[in-house]
C-alpha cells in the first residue's frame, strides 16, 4: 500500500525508533541468551551439540539454493504482483532444498546417522516456514517497523530461555537445542504474518518473475563468492600442510588452535555494537531513494558518520584492551590468540562499513556493482591467502583478511560515489585516524600500566571513551549536534 508524502511518518523517526528497538531487543535477547548458555550446556553433553550443529552444516548446504529477495519488496510500493512473485520464487527456491535432501536420504542413507538425518528435515521444514512467513517479514521491515520484530524478540527470548531449559531439565537434550534454533524464526514468522494479514494469491506476473529471478540470481552468485572472501582462509588454515609448523608464542599450540576463535572475537564489534544499526541499514535505504536522491544522499551520510564512529571507538577499546578481554572471557591459556585478533584489525573496523555501503549498493538495484566487489575480494584472497599460510600460518591469514577487507571498501565506497554522484570518503578520515593514533599511542604505554586486568581494561576504556569524545566535539560538533537532534526529532510522537 503506497502512501503519500505528506501522511508518511518523519524518515529519522522512523529510523530512530527502528534503531532504539532492534538495538534493546538484540542486546535483551543476547544477555538472557548468556545466561540460558550457563543453564542449558551444564545439562546437555557435547555430543548432542555436535549433532545439532552437523545438521545445521548439511541443512545449510541443501538450502544453498535459496534466493532471499527482500530487496524485491523493499524497492516495491507493495504492488500485489511485486509480492506474489517474491513469495512464490522465494518457496520454490526453497522447496528445491527439501528436494536434494530426500533424493540424498533415498540414494545415500549412510550419508549421515538417522538422528542427523531428523534434525536436517526439521531444519529444513524450518526453512519452508520462513519462506512462507518471509514476505510478511520483509513488509514489516520495509516499513521499518522495528519495534514489531523487537517486541517479537523480547517474547522470543523469555520462550527461548524457558522451553529449551525446561526441556533440558526434563531429559530431552535433543529437543531442547532444536527448540532453542527454532523458536526465533516460528514467533518472528507468525508475528509478522498476524502483524501484516498478507496472504498470497496464485495469480503470476511473468515479466515480474523474470526481473526479480536475475535480481536473485546476483545476489546469490554474490554469495558465493562471500563463501569465499569469509571461509576460504579457514579452510587453509585448518588444511594447509605446513613445512615444520612450530607451536605459537610459545603456547604448546599452534596458531591454527586460536585462528577461529580470534576470528569469531572479531567480528563482535559488528555483531554486539554496530548490529542494531547494521540491520535497519537495508529498509532505510530503499526507503530513502523512495522520496529522493537528497533524501538518499543524506541518509546514508548520517548513517555512516555515526557507524563510522561507533565501530571505529568499539574497535579501538578491543584492540589495545585485547589481552585483558581474552584473559577475562577465555582465560589465561587464550592469551596467545590476542596477536592473531589485532593482526585482524582491518578486518574488525572494515567488515560494517564493507557491509554498509552493499546494502546501500543493493538498496538502488546496483547488486552487479556489488558483486564485482565480492569479485575482487574473492580474487585476492584465492591468490594472497595459500602462499600467506603456508608462509607464516594463521598470522598469515589474519594479514591477508585485513587487506582484503580494505579492498572490499575501497571497491564498494567508489561504486558508492559513482551512483550517489557525492563524495563520502571525509566522513571517514577523523575516526580512523583517532583510532590508529589512539591504539599505538596505548600500546607503547601498556608496559607502564598497571597488572591488575580489571584496572588495566578500565583505563584503557575510559581513555579511549575521553580522547574520542574530545576529537567529536572539537572537530565533529556540527555532525554532533545533528546526530543529537535526529534522535530527539525521531523520539517525537
Amino acid at each position: 500500500m503506497s502512501q503519500s508524502n505528506t501522511s508518511r511518518p518523519s524518515l529519522a523517526q522512523l529510523a530512530t525508533r527502528s534503531v532504539l528497538w532492534t538495538g534493546f531487543s538484540q542486546y535483551f535477547f543476547f544477555a538472557l541468551g548468556l545466561v540460558k548458555t550457563i543453564f542449558l550446556y551444564r545439562l546437555i553433553g557435547a555430543e548432542y551439540a555436535g549433532l545439532v550443529a552437523g545438521a545445521a552444516v548439511w541443512a545449510s548446504y541443501f538450502n544453498f539454493c535459496r534466493f532471499e529477495l527482500r530487496i524485491a519488496v523493499f524497492n516495491s510500493n507493495e504492488e500485489k504482483h511485486i509480492l506474489n512473485a517474491q513469495f512464490w520464487l522465494e518457496n520454490f527456491t526453497t522447496i528445491i532444498g527439501v528436494i536434494m535432501a530426500s533424493v540424498s536420504l533415498w540414494l545415500a542413507p549412510n550419508l549421515a546417522p538417522a538422528a542427523t538425518w531428523m534434525l536436517i528435515f526439521i531444519l529444513l521444514g524450518l526453512s519452508v516456514f520462513e519462506a512462507l512467513t518471509s514476505t510478511a517479514r520483509y513488509i514489516v521491515e520495509k516499513r521499518l517497523r522495528q519495534d514489531v520484530i523487537g517486541r517479537l524478540t523480547l517474547f522470543t527470548s523469555v520462550i527461548g530461555f524457558l522451553i529449551p531449559v525446561g526441556l533440558a531439565i526434563s531429559g530431552a537434550p535433543l529437543a531442547a537445542l532444536t527448540m532453542e534454533i527454532v523458536l526465533p524464526s516460528l514467533v518472528v514468522g507468525a508475528g509478522a504474518v498476524l502483524f501484516t494479514r498478507w496472504t498470497p494469491s496464485l495469480s503470476f506476473d511473468r515479466a515480474e518473475l523474470w526481473r526479480q529471478f536475475n535480481v536473485g540470481w546476483t545476489l546469490w552468485t554474490s554469495s558465493l563468492f562471500g563463501k569465499i572472501t569469509f571461509q576460504f582462509d579457514d579452510w587453509l588454515v585448518f588444511n594447509l600442510n605446513r613445512p615444520n609448523p612450530i607451536s605459537w608464542l610459545e603456547s604448546g599450540v599452534r596458531a591454527e588452535g586460536f585462528y577461529s576463535r580470534a576470528y569469531n572475537a572479531g567480528k563482535m564489534p559488528m555483531d554486539v555494537v554496530a548490529g542494531m544499526i547494521g540491520s535497519v541499514a537495508l529498509s532505510l535505504y530503499a526507503e530513502s531513494a523512495a522520496r529522493g536522491r537528497e533524501t538518499l544522499i543524506a541518509a546514508y551520510k548520517q548513517l555512516t558518520w555515526l557507524l563510522a564512529w561507533i565501530i571505529c571507538i568499539s574497535s579501538t577499546i578491543a584492540f589495545v584492551a585485547a589481552d585483558e578481554v581474552i584473559v577475562i572471557l577465555f582465560g589465561e591459556s587464550w592469551l596467545p590468540m590476542s596477536p592473531l585478533f589485532r593482526l585482524m584489525f582491518f578486518f574488525i573496523v572494515g567488515r560494517p562499513l564493507f557491509q554498509n555501503n552493499a546494502q546501500l549498493l543493493t538498496a538502488i538495484g546496483a547488486e552487479k556493482d556489488f558483486r564485482r566487489s565480492m569479485i575482487v575480494q574473492a580474487l585476492f584472497i584465492i591468490i594472497a591467502c595459500p602462499p600467506a599460510v603456508y608462509l607464516w600460518g594463521a598470522a598469515g591469514a589474519s594479514i591477508v583478511v585485513s587487506v582484503m577487507t580494505v579492498i572490499g571498501v575501497i571497491a564498494t565506497e567508489w561504486y558508492v560515489v559513482k551512483h550517489l554522484q557525492a563524495s563520502t570518503w571525509q566522513v571517514y578520515i577523523t575516526p580512523t585516524l583517532t583510532s590508529i593514533a589512539l591504539g599505538v599511542g596505548l600500546l607503547l604505554v601498556t608496559p607502564l600500566i598497571t597488572s591488575n586486568i580489571w584496572l588495566a581494561a578500565s583505563f584503557k576504556g575510559i581513555v579511549c571513551a575521553i580522547v574520542f569524545g574530545m576529537v567529536l566535539l572539537i572537530f565533529e560538533r556540527t555532525n554532533l549536534v545533528s546526530a543529537v537532534q535526529i534522535v530527539r526529532q525521531g523520539l517525537k510522537h
